[in-house]
């Protein structure tokens, strides 16, 4: 969009005004958007942890690539339906672009927030119970004997797939998805992408940072303290196993992409690869989705590429 190199970098300065400029090309799309058929299930004992699962338009058959979409927020803020803005249309834009553009199931969970008692590794712990959801409900559907799982984390959300990706309290559960052969029914974690992650924020400690990491291991629950603390004990072995696409918005902040170059740096063997978003900025990727202009749901198209990258074996 023209206008979004006028709003700056910052992304508390973009925030507000990148909401207004989407906000009518959502609604243009309402009708198509609310046509996502969608389900709402708990996955968790927390009220907080209830998901939303967006279906194809056509009847899937195994294996299908199921996406979980974990939004951003900064630890604090965000739901998986955004009541407050364009009639609720967000993140059901994201289900319908993927559900019926490619065929992709997507699930949307809240997950623990500060206000819910979240700290360090909660989001991780949210995650893996949604992929439990995943294996223990959604895989006894028809057309879901075998799953291809991939995870997209926004933004905070980011940091929360990080997490169960390579924080060794999940290392059993984890493995479980990744060391299972590529044939047969199954629930099989094919790959990650960090959408507009920090991977670590340097001496910027903010008070929802600290409250959520530690105020003394900012840098050691970080995804790149986790990678390399794993790295040093030996026990990443697994992890070269998962594709891991970085995505940065042209108009992201600089730092996003100088510790997604490092992460990518020190991440040892495995199939990782940095992508921009040209014209966007922290907020628009997910606003764009669904709106039917090319230019703005391209990141999306450079998604479903990863995914069926992932799962061609």
């Amino acid at each position: 969009m023209d206008k979004l190199p006028s709003f700056g970098r910052g992304i508390g300065e973009v925030l507000i005004p990148t909401f207004g400029a989407y906000e009518d090309l959502l609604k243009a799309k309402e009708a198509d958007i609310r046509s996502a058929r969608r389900e709402t299930h708990s996955y968790g004992p927390n009220p907080r942890q209830v998901l939303d699962v967006y279906f194809p338009d056509q009847q899937p058959s195994a294996p299908q690539t199921v996406l979980v979409f974990l939004y951003g927020g900064g630890f604090f803020s965000g739901a998986r339906v955004n009541e407050g803005y364009a009639g609720g249309l967000v993140f059901g834009n994201l289900g319908r672009f993927f559900t019926s553009k490619f065929g992709v199931t997507v699930i949307v969970p809240d997950y623990r927030l500060l206000a819910h008692g979240a700290k360090y590794p909660s989001g991780g712990e949210d995650v893996k119970l949604v992929v439990d959801w995943v294996k223990e409900s959604l895989a006894s559907r028809e057309g879901y004997q075998s799953i291809n799982l991939v995870l997209l984390g926004n933004s905070a959300g980011g940091v929360h797939v990080t997490t169960f990706l390579i924080d060794p309290a999940f290392e059993a559960a984890r493995d479980k998805l990744i060391t299972q052969g590529v044939k047969g029914p199954a629930v099989r974690l094919r790959g990650a992408i960090c959408l507009g992650t920090p991977f670590h924020w340097g001496d910027a400690h903010d008070e929802a940072i600290r409250a959520y990491l530690g105020e003394e291991t900012v840098f050691e629950n970080s995804p790149l303290g986790k990678l390399q603390a794993v790295i040093k004990q030996g026990s990443a072995s697994q992890l070269s196993k998962v594709k891991v696409l970085i995505m940065v918005s042209e108009l992201d902040p600089q730092f996003l992409l100088e510790t997604a170059e490092e992460f990518k740096q020190i991440w040892q063997g495995g199939d990782i690869e940095i992508q921009i978003l040209e014209g966007h900025n922290h907020i628009s990727p997910q606003l764009g989705l669904s709106t039917g202009i090319e230019r703005e749901e391209a990141w999306g198209v450079q998604v479903a590429e990863f995914l069926k990258s992932c799962t061609s074996d």
